[in-house]
């Protein structure tokens, strides 16, 4: 039961990492932090469900979320503006 938890919240942060890039407005940088939270949820999951595929996938994906982070200083401005 737990699995499918992890399995819908990395769905839902990874949709909302999306929406928030898509609406390119002063909230957009923190898509990236919302796609590093999807990436550890769905590690999590692809090492459960030993699906090394996905699981290759998301250790990419989460190098690219951090370089998005790094890239837009997130961790620098909006975040601590909030």
């Amino acid at each position: 039961m737990i699995i499918k938890t992890v399995e819908w919240s990395g769905s839902a942060f990874a949709l909302l990492g999306s929406f928030l890039l898509a609406t390119n407005g002063s909230w957009a940088s923190l898509g990236f932090i919302a796609y590093l939270i999807s990436n550890i949820f769905l590690i999590v999951f692809s090492v459960q469900r030993r699906l090394y595929g996905i699981l290759v996938m998301q250790l990419g994906f989460t190098l690219f979320s951090i370089l998005g982070i790094v890239n837009t200083a997130v961790l620098n401005t909006a975040f601590f503006e909030l």
